[in-house]
């Protein structure tokens, strides 16, 4: 489904935000050392990766900026954060995958006469629409490619083209202008640079750098600059914050910055006494109306109790009866029975030797 105009206007009105200002609180200090102990640990963790893998694989430093209450803003697009170095590898290390208008090999052409070499495969409308429209070949595509780029007359149309597995892995298709005369820094631009990606949750990550190709004060750098855009997208801004803090993809958090403790959580507090009144007022509501159903139930089952005894007094009545009959019956099969073993007795013979005339 193709975001709204309200949707792009939103992120594009989110792209010109002004930076939020560092806290008087955050410190610098405490930032530097929970990248140097994250790095530290993350350069372990990948010798000894190397030792058991055949393949090495690129571990990313990611800011997590976690919030008191989701944003109601909906957004697809993700927000170009420039930071003072690139996190990414460079290309080739990094592959970058171009998605353009038809016909592709227009754009390959513009790509080679100005002397782009940096993006790896372009990509048409057309060819997403049939050689990759198939689940698996559009998995295996997105696998290939670490960064996506969208000429930004076809970025409406990705979300249905490309599907929910490229916005839940974070690779979203970054808009990129094909008509600008430089295209070269316009790419350059894009693949240097850093993206919030919009979430309803209370929990964001920006990816700010790579373990292995940039060091502790890169790092530390990319961090400070990326925090206060992040929370410029952020709806409340720092308000509306309840920590930050640094991790990779298979390590712990480690804090760098908390949300004062008072007063933290008062408009949390009156929410939810707000809410623990509509909650037991909808519990009385539904006791109410259990009660009135239950004595419903047991009007009903005390109307069966009454009919099942009147039923089974019925039956006994009528069982007396039927054995009197069965008695009755039995008495008059042995008279019948008793009868007609009279005419077979000696009284039978004596009776017909007189009809005969022998006596």
């Amino acid at each position: 489904m193709a975001p709204s105009p309200s949707a792009s206007k939103s992120s594009a009105a989110a792209v010109r935000a002004a930076p939020q200002p560092l806290p008087s609180s955050f410190s610098s200090a405490q930032a530097k050392k929970a990248v140097d102990a994250l790095l530290a640990h993350a350069t372990k963790v990948a010798a000894e990766r190397d030792d058991s893998e055949l393949i090495s694989r690129d571990e990313h430093v990611w800011l997590n900026v976690n919030t008191k209450h989701p944003t109601t803003r909906k957004r697809l697009m993700p927000v170009r954060i420039q930071l003072p170095h690139p996190p990414l590898p460079p290309p080739p290390a990094t592959s970058v995958c171009l998605i353009t208008k038809d016909p592709q090999r227009e754009y390959k052409d513009l790509l080679a006469s100005q002397g782009i070499k940096f993006v790896s495969r372009v990509v048409g409308v057309a060819k997403l629409k049939g050689k990759f429209k198939p689940f698996e070949p559009r998995r295996q595509l997105m696998r290939d490619h670490e960064l996506w780029l969208c000429d930004d007359r076809v970025v409406d149309m990705m979300p249905q083209l490309l599907g929910k597995m490229f916005f839940e892995a974070k690779k979203t298709p970054i808009p990129v202008n094909l008509k600008r005369k430089d295209l070269k820094t316009e790419l350059g631009k894009a693949i240097s640079s850093t993206y919030y990606h919009p979430s309803t949750g209370t929990s964001h990550a920006i990816r700010i750098s790579t373990v292995g190709i940039s060091n502790s004060s890169q790092t530390l750098e990319n961090l400070l600059a990326a925090v206060p855009s992040a929370i410029a997208q952020i709806q409340g801004g720092w308000d509306n914050v309840l920590s930050i803090g640094i991790k990779t993809s298979t390590s712990v958090l480690l804090p760098v910055w908390s949300s004062p403790l008072e007063g933290r959580f008062d408009a949390d507090a009156n929410a939810g006494a707000e809410q623990d009144v509509d909650m037991d007022e909808k519990k009385k509501g539904k006791a109410k109306g259990k009660g009135k159903k239950r004595g419903a139930d047991d009007v009903e089952s005390g109307s069966k109790k009454v009919k099942s005894a009147v039923q089974a007094d019925k039956v006994e009545e009528a069982a007396p009866a039927k054995k009197a009959v069965k008695g009755l019956e039995g008495k008059e099969k042995v008279v019948k029975k008793k009868s007609s073993t009279v005419g077979s007795g000696g009284a039978g013979k004596r009776a017909k030797e007189a009809v005969l005339g022998r006596k």
